[in-house]
């Protein structure tokens, strides 16, 4: 018995372990997110119908006619891949593009009544063509945000020059060092 069971503990142990420790750095990482999606979202549970999962900007976009509904799709996805390490003004502003204006402007045009389009177009405007133009905004807002990463740029050209202080020899060194080295007879620094 005792032959069967260490070599299944060992098994155990070495497979199992590792597959657990996985799983629980995997349900840290959601709870993360949920934390980190809770304020973005302003709540953390729904509260009412303009909270509810139909509610959501990919449910919307897939309730639109098909030009606008490709191009809220698209921006959807601009918005999921935008590289995380941003600052934090445009990731807040990105935030809000994604789970504020974006469902805002998606949910306007799904509620327009009949009378309401009607209206619109009375008065020389097109609700496909206004949707088109906000849509249009919020990419141009999207493409603005993604291109304001200025403190990446400043940190690295900080760290340049931190280095360059750091470890450039300046000209009062190389004269230190020059001197020494005439004095143990070898060559001066060359540049």
């Amino acid at each position: 018995m005792e032959d069967i069971l260490v070599p299944l503990f060992f098994f155990a142990s070495v497979f199992g372990f590792p597959l657990a420790r996985r799983a629980m750095i995997h349900r840290h990482r959601l709870e993360l997110l949920r934390a980190q999606q809770a304020p973005a979202h302003g709540t953390s549970a729904p509260d009412g119908p303009q909270d509810s999962p139909q509610n959501d900007a990919p449910a919307l976009a897939l309730r639109l006619p098909e030009p606008h509904r490709l191009y809220a799709l698209a921006l959807l996805c601009r918005l999921q891949d935008a590289p995380p390490a941003q600052e934090p003004q445009v990731r807040a502003l990105l935030g809000q593009i994604r789970f504020e204006y974006l469902p805002d402007t998606l949910r306007s045009y799904l509620n327009l009544t009949p009378a309401a389009r009607e209206q619109l177009r009375a008065g020389g405007r097109d609700p496909e063509g206004l949707l088109r133009e906000q849509l249009e905004h919020l990419s141009r807002g999207v493409d603005g945000a993604l291109r304001q990463d200025h403190g990446s740029a400043s940190r690295l050209l900080t760290q340049g020059h931190y280095l360059r202080d750091r470890f450039e020899p300046s000209p009062l060194d190389t004269a230190r060092f020059d001197a020494a080295a005439r004095n143990l007879g070898a060559a001066p620094l060359q540049k």
